[in-house]
């Protein structure tokens, strides 16, 4: 069988990167939101949204209060980066943010700077 040639192409930027990336694990995966997001103070801020009219109404440029989500309790290490069935994990089953919408299973990768 043939393997398809690897698309190796650069990407524009940081923000073309996250789209490509979100797009193809909304395709992948049956996770109804992908997003990347950054903090600031308090505020977790969406920069792309992936997965709107899915079950979530998130889109880019919301902003949420940080310690009220999943990926705040995971960066703490109170929870696990991949968790199939978030509600039992007890870090994510008190967190806000699930309180309000259905999140079956959680995924995070935090992106960092060396600062």
């Amino acid at each position: 069988m043939e393997q398809a040639a690897l698309d190796l192409t650069p990407f524009h930027g940081f923000e073309s990167a996250c789209r490509e990336v979100l797009v193809f694990l909304h395709q992948r995966t049956r996770f109804a939101l992908w997003m990347v997001t950054r903090t600031e103070g308090e505020d977790w801020i969406v920069l792309q949204a992936e997965g709107r009219g899915h079950g979530y109404d998130v889109h880019d440029g919301d902003v949420f209060r940080w310690t009220d989500s999943f990926c705040s309790r995971m960066v703490l290490g109170l929870g696990p980066r991949v968790a199939p069935r978030a509600q039992e994990v007890p870090a994510y089953a008190a967190a806000p943010i699930g309180q309000g919408v259905s999140v079956e299973a959680y995924i995070g990768v935090p992106l960092v700077k060396r600062d």
